[in-house]
């Protein structure tokens, strides 16, 4: 918000505000910039996914602060149209858009990409300028895929928080059930939500683990297609899991290197992603890893 001073100062800071200009750092870059009011932030915070279906999302958001010389000025002006922060300088479509023999089509077609009015460090009058895509900080900059690129990137997919039995800070031996699970919580095993936005646009992505495959060090390995199950020894024993575990290893971990079995997780994340309201939509499938390790014995018959 300009104080009482930079209100007053407002009308010839519609001229030169691009002179230097900058944007505050936040923690992702997509801005929406409406005909009126400042620009601001969509970023989904990561959730819970609710359990619900496509169509979803919502919104939460920062404030983005563009400056010149240290003071607010518009992300958006009229008649100036939208900021471009690559270049600091404002870009608004052409209307109506130039005959097909003028020089401002640098040789292209009307229909091959299209003129913006380019106005940059105090030019009023500004230039035209052919673009094949719209310049960025404008509506339809984006592709709807591009702009679920982003909010892919946003979704906090980790891999296993690792639980096993026997516990790394132990023993195990010879021929007993290895229990494998994670911690189930949304960043290891989803559903976990994020949203990124554009003016015009809004793309929500929502990741859910389906399997995670275990490999166990001794040259074999156990896919499970659930988290696991915890170990409790009061109640579980040396009975074997109900849902993801590994026979058992048949040869004592001091034949590896520092005498331990090294065993790594792989957890396979399946990603939904839709355009909020209808549209594009799409699919993708990314992975996640973590590692853990677990000493192995052979049981020891003490005689005499």
């Amino acid at each position: 918000m300009l104080t009482r001073t930079l209100r007053a100062l407002a009308p010839a800071l519609a001229v030169v505000v691009v002179v230097g200009l900058t944007v505050a750092p936040a923690r992702a870059d997509y801005w929406v910039c409406p005909p009126i009011g400042d620009c601001y932030l969509v970023i989904e915070k990561p959730g819970d996914g609710g359990g619900g279906a496509p169509p979803g999302g919502g919104g939460g958001g920062g404030r983005q602060e563009c400056t010149s010389g240290g003071i607010v000025v518009p992300c958006w002006q009229a008649g100036w149209g939208y900021l471009n922060p690559a270049d600091g300088c404002y870009y608004i479509l052409e209307s109506p858009q130039p005959p097909a023999n003028d020089e401002a089509w640098a040789g292209h077609e009307p229909g091959d990409g299209a003129v913006y009015r380019q106005r940059c460090y105090g030019d009023v009058i500004g230039a035209l300028v052919w673009r094949a895509d719209s310049p960025p900080g404008t509506p339809g900059s984006l592709s709807p895929a591009e702009l679920a690129a982003r909010a892919v990137k946003e979704l906090p997919m980790r891999g296993a928080q690792i639980g096993i039995s026997p516990n790394p800070s132990g023993t195990g031996l010879v021929g007993l059930p290895v229990w494998l699970w994670t911690v189930v919580t949304p960043q290891t095993w989803g559903p976990i939500t994020a949203n990124a936005s554009v003016p015009g646009m809004s793309v929500t992505a929502r990741g859910q683990a389906t399997r995670i495959r275990w490999e166990m060090g001794d040259g074999r390995a156990v896919t499970c297609d659930n988290p696991g199950t915890p170990y409790v020894k009061a109640r579980h024993g040396a009975a074997e899991s109900p849902m993801c575990g590994y026979d058992g290893y048949s040869l004592p971990s001091r034949t590896e290197a520092g005498g331990r079995y090294t065993i790594t997780a792989t957890t396979t994340w399946h990603i939904d992603w839709w355009v909020v309201g209808g549209g594009a939509t799409g699919t993708e499938t990314v992975t996640r890893e973590s590692t853990t390790s677990v000493r192995i014995d052979e049981l020891q018959v003490v005689t005499g």
